[in-house]
């Protein structure tokens, strides 16, 4: 029987936690755009019933982004420390 070298099944979990923040990342930025051009469409058409708050939603979905995005670089740069 083979055993994976230790630093190889390291590399291989770190990069399916990248690729998966990296997803997460997408997801989130693909919500924002939308919340975004909802908001955008409604205060062009003066009807500001949706505008705030889907630009409220769009303002946290920028904040979770900014977190996914800080977290994947505490990721890396402890990463190339080991």
């Amino acid at each position: 029987m083979k055993q994976k070298d230790p630093l190889l099944a390291r590399l291989a979990q770190r990069s399916h936690n990248v690729m998966t923040l990296l997803v997460m990342v997408l997801v989130v930025l693909l919500v924002q755009f939308w919340l975004l051009s909802i908001a955008l469409e409604e205060f062009m058409a003066a009807q500001n019933r949706l505008a705030l708050p889907t630009f409220l939603v769009s303002v946290g979905c920028l904040i979770i982004n900014l977190w996914l995005l800080k977290y994947l670089y505490d990721i890396d740069r402890n990463g190339e420390s080991k």
